[in-house]
């Protein structure tokens, strides 16, 4: 089957996802207490000091170390998927059905969409190891080790060669999210649109759709990173990078700012709800 797929207007889909953060800000405040609220729980307990410890890396982890990384690991990105259905359900549905009396559902949705993450990790995965695979074959083919090597060697700092690669990376990787996110929208409201009907319906909407979101999520990250930042300044903190163990009213205030932290993934979901009512995912028969 053939989908029409007509250009979507930036600023329409940038107003419209503003206004959803803006209309909705007081259910955003909501998720975000409840996306926040087993990590603080579980950190009030003492059971992630064993994780956050300091210790050199040649001495061996502290007893309950394991117990404690998996608990770090669900509270915050096992336990952000339902918390990212109900932003899509927030902004797509409205508050009145953010919420079901089932939890069941909610739950089903989560395990639905981990799969279909999973599989474009995997996706992902294949198609970097090949392009690795090529440029090493070509880099040996012209002999260019050595220009390789003094490219590479012209700096030092690690952290920036770092920051650029993951940033090339995550770039490439959320233009192909983008094509396939009216299928996963479609799931957080118990419908079903195929990743390749996903595809289809977004072809002439790669680069206006990434446009939108740097224009909304570059803007909400530098709000949230401001925003921390000044309320650590002003109250002698460092949440996030003291390299010691988090204390009791440590957690507390990461607590109170969660939602600012959670400005960008929920921004994320707006502008991707946008998308999905402008590209047809509303109108889209069910199950292709």
């Amino acid at each position: 089957m053939r989908f029409e797929c007509s250009p979507i207007c930036i600023n329409t889909s940038l107003k419209e996802a503003y206004s959803f953060l803006w209309y909705y800000k007081w259910n955003h405040t909501f998720i975000s207490v409840l996306a926040f609220l087993p990590f603080t729980l579980i950190g009030l307990s003492g059971l992630f000091d064993p994780f956050f410890m300091p210790r050199a890396s040649t001495e061996l982890v502290p007893d309950g170390y394991n117990i404690s990384f998996m608990l770090y690991i669900f509270t915050t990105y096992i336990w952000a998927i339902p918390c990212v259905i109900l932003w899509h359900r927030l902004y797509l549905l409205g508050p009145e059905h953010l919420l079901k009396k089932k939890i069941w559902p909610i739950l089903t949705r989560s395990m639905v969409i981990i799969s279909k993450v999973l599989f474009l990790i995997g996706i992902a995965s294949l198609i970097t190891i090949t392009c690795v695979a090529l440029l090493l074959y070509l880099i040996t083919e012209m002999n260019l080790n050595d220009s390789v090597s003094n490219f590479i060697g012209l700096s030092d700092n690690e952290f920036m060669r770092f920051a650029v690669i993951i940033t090339v990376t995550g770039l490439i990787t959320y233009l192909v999210f983008l094509r396939f996110s009216l299928a996963i929208c479609a799931r957080t409201i118990g419908k079903r649109i195929g990743l390749l009907t996903s595809w289809r319906l977004t072809e002439k909407n790669t680069m206006r759709m990434f446009l939108s979101f740097l224009s909304i999520v570059l803007p909400s990250t530098l709000f949230t990173y401001s925003f921390v930042y000044l309320y650590q300044k002003s109250l002698g903190l460092n949440l996030f990078y003291s390299g010691e163990i988090l204390s009791k009213l440590d957690y507390l205030h990461i607590f109170i700012l969660a939602p600012v932290i959670t400005i960008p993934l929920s921004a994320m979901c707006s502008q991707c709800a946008s998308f999905y009512l402008h590209c047809g995912g509303e109108e889209c028969p069910q199950g292709l």
